[in-house]
């Protein structure tokens, strides 16, 4: 087996410490062709359990695949591929991941040679919380790779950077503090920055866990004002659109808050087809999101 730099085939939801690459995200992607290689092995370095990954190879369905005693082993089936390989579930919660983070040390390949994807376009980047990254959409949890940013970003041809922790919001009523929702903008993990990638386009969903878990309209105003100042500074020459909350939460502070800028566009929810007894949208309903943003769009 030989050593392969893996850094060109991260994702930006990936970064660098200590000469190894961390994610915290749901979603964080490996991709990357591969001509005459039949298998791949990707070694860790993690105190989060029950991790598993979801993969992609060429045109087939996507295949959950868990990583069993520090390693993800994949074998190749065919002499040219193209291979995703998505962060799907940890047997915990989103802070949990936080706290413990993925760590990748090495990816080796058994012979062959592997090569990068290369986009083109800017980024799109989705920012939210655990329905933007895409947990519980069915019985058997997570599905990232089925989400409406991957789906959004596949339609436009963009890669996709994803910005999303289950259980954050803009109010200290949201259940789960770590990580607060500006400083996942600027790092992956604590004292560990966020990589920055070009991108002209941001979609952001917030405000279902702070409506659900009690915040008050001006404990929100207030939050929803501070974070709008941060998108600014961390995204000062995209487009900003800001979804309402499936459940209609906040609506009206939405509308009053954005007249303060120039720089956000308010994207109504109504009449999507999501149910509002329920917090996490099934995969069909992803779907279904997927369609109304690029129409909307």
């Amino acid at each position: 087996m030989k050593t392969i730099n893996v850094k060109p085939f991260l994702s930006p939801e990936w970064s660098i410490s200590d000469e190894m690459f961390v994610t915290t995200q749901f979603g964080a992607c490996i991709e990357f062709k591969t001509t005459g290689v039949a298998k791949i092995q990707l070694n860790f370095k993690t105190s989060c359990q029950g991790v598993s990954f979801v993969v992609k190879i060429n045109e087939e369905a996507w295949q959950t695949l868990p990583m069993i005693e520090q390693q993800l082993v994949l074998t190749i089936p065919t002499e040219l591929s193209h291979i995703r390989i998505m962060l799907r579930a940890i047997n915990s919660n989103s802070m949990a991941l936080w706290q413990q983070k993925i760590i990748l040390s090495t990816m080796l390949i058994d012979s062959g040679q592997v090569t990068q994807v290369s986009y083109n376009e800017p980024y799109v980047t989705f920012v939210g919380d655990s329905i933007t990254a895409g947990e519980e959409m069915a019985l058997d949890g997570n599905h990232p790779e089925l989400s409406y940013p991957l789906l959004v970003a596949e339609a436009l041809g963009k890669p996709l950077n994803r910005i999303a922790y289950g259980g954050t919001g803009l109010t200290a009523s949201a259940p789960f503090q770590e990580p607060t929702a500006i400083s996942a903008l600027w790092q992956v993990a604590d004292n560990i920055e966020r990589q920055r990638v070009l991108t002209d386009l941001v979609i952001v969903n917030y405000g279902t866990n702070d409506f659900n878990y009690g915040a008050t309209s001006d404990a929100f105003a207030f939050g929803l004002r501070i974070y709008l100042l941060e998108l600014i500074k961390r995204f000062h020459s995209a487009k900003i659109i800001l979804m309402i909350p499936f459940n209609g939460a906040f609506k009206d502070i939405y509308q009053t808050e954005v007249k303060r800028f120039d720089n956000f566009i308010i994207m109504a929810t109504d009449n999507w087809i999501v149910p509002n007894l329920k917090v996490h949208p099934l995969s069909s309903e992803h779907k279904q999101i997927a369609e109304h943003i690029l129409r909307g769009l």
